[in-house]
């Protein structure tokens, strides 16, 4: 499955995304510090509404967009809550897009299936006539129906993306929204191979296609003195589904000493926090912005992602795996979800029974002993995340969905309208 995913990836490279792939390398140019002047490129204005891009690392894809010419507006919650934060969230742009980003009120910030804008989407679409539109949301998202009306009434093609990848017994007026917004969508960007089944058993009549997350362009941190203790890491909410606990029990079964670290916040920070270990006690740290997260990774010797499966969860994708590689860190991650195609896909780690203690120890103390293997397989992964994760290569597969649908699309749109028509 993962190989098929790489050569899909692979084939992407030529149809149909940019015919003049000297933008691409002038983005990554762009990337080392030397930017370019965009200029649009007709026929290519993106209207997109993204909880997501509240954050600004989440805005990258967009702004390498900019860069290769397209005209992008970007409609955000004016305020947001997750659980990384005690405070609301404020959207700010990332340098290039000051002009791009537009904050909006919603009703249920926070909520990403439930939030819905206190705008009119409608004429937000009319002004700023896109070629194609993406709601960067779930299709049974509030957001996702709202939307869909704005750019179907204005006969713009759009898509929307998938993470979910349980088929869940949803209540019958949310099955019946998600139906609607598939049945209309030019294409989606499913986050896995299992998103993109369930995506065309839901329904889908458009184009689905794998569009992964970008790793964040962060720059390589220098590990701390080899010296220190094995260092086993986790990233992420510190909540019972990750599988925190067996992670401690795995770690109190290695020999003295060894260090465990935290990074984030959660319920069961108290419960875990200081908690005695072989030669230490467990660490959680939760003052990193996002843009710091690789000093924090360049402190592991290890990432774990031990998720367990619920009734109505399990882990679609496994986002910290690659931020991980991207630094140079090895991981191990349970059976839960997208967890193992992405280690195979990646090559960057090992895998184990979900709930398993006894066999995440022998994984952890396998990587321990053996620093060549540890080496090898942060090698693999970090030049996997670079082809397919990397900011570049996460807009490749965007842009071909984005370009798809404006081919498909563009007989049936209204003529966009002109200045005086607007005023």
């Amino acid at each position: 499955m993962a190989q098929r995913w790489v050569q899909r990836c692979s084939d992407a490279k030529g149809v149909p995304t940019p015919p003049d792939r000297a933008l691409v390398s002038t983005s990554r140019a762009a990337a080392v510090g030397v930017r370019p002047a965009p200029s649009e490129r007709p026929g290519r204005r993106l209207l997109v509404a993204s909880h997501p891009a509240v954050i600004s690392v989440n805005q990258e894809v967009y702004r390498e967009l900019a860069r290769r010419g397209w005209a992008v507006e970007i409609v955000v919650p004016r305020r947001w809550s997750h659980s990384y934060s005690d405070a609301p969230v404020v959207p700010r742009a990332l340098p290039g897009l000051e002009d791009s980003l537009r904050p909006t009120p919603v009703v249920f910030a926070g909520r990403p299936q439930r939030h819905f804008y206190l705008a009119r989407c409608g004429a937000i679409c009319r002004r700023f006539a896109p070629d194609v539109g993406f709601v960067e949301a779930e299709p049974f998202s509030f957001a996702a129906l709202q939307w869909r009306g704005a750019f179907a009434r204005r006969g713009v093609p759009f898509g929307v993306q998938c993470y979910e990848n349980i088929d869940r017994a949803l209540p019958a007026p949310v099955r019946r929204m998600r139906s609607r917004v598939l049945a209309d969508a030019a294409f989606v960007a499913a986050r896995s191979d299992t998103a993109a089944r369930l995506a065309r058993d839901w329904g889908a009549r458009g184009e689905v296609g794998l569009a992964p997350p970008a790793v964040p362009p962060w720059s390589q941190v220098e590990a701390p003195a080899s010296t220190r203790p094995f260092t086993v890491g986790y990233a992420g909410r510190l909540v019972p589904s990750k599988g925190l606990s067996d992670l401690l029990d795995a770690v109190r079964s290695l020999q003295a000493p060894v260090e465990m670290l935290l990074i984030g916040q959660g319920e069961m920070r108290a419960e875990l926090e200081g908690q005695p270990i072989p030669g230490s006690n467990v660490v959680v740290l939760d003052d990193l912005a996002h843009d710091e997260m690789a000093g924090g990774y360049a402190r592991l010797d290890v990432l774990v992602l031990p998720s367990h499966t619920t009734a109505t969860w399990k882990e679609q994708f496994g986002r910290v795996i690659v931020e991980a590689l991207w630094c140079g860190v090895p991981v191990v991650g349970s059976d839960s979800g997208e967890i193992p195609w992405l280690i195979e896909l990646t090559g960057g780690g090992l895998t184990f029974r979900e709930g398993d203690v006894a066999e995440l120890a022998e994984r952890l103390s396998r990587l321990r002993g053996d620093p060549q293997l540890r080496r090898q397989l942060a090698a693999s992964g970090h030049a996997a995340v670079e082809r397919l994760f990397s900011v570049p290569a996460a807009t490749d597969a965007l842009e071909r969905l984005l370009l798809g649908a404006i081919e498909r699309g563009g007989a049936q749109r209204p003529a966009r309208p002109s200045a005086a028509s607007e005023a």
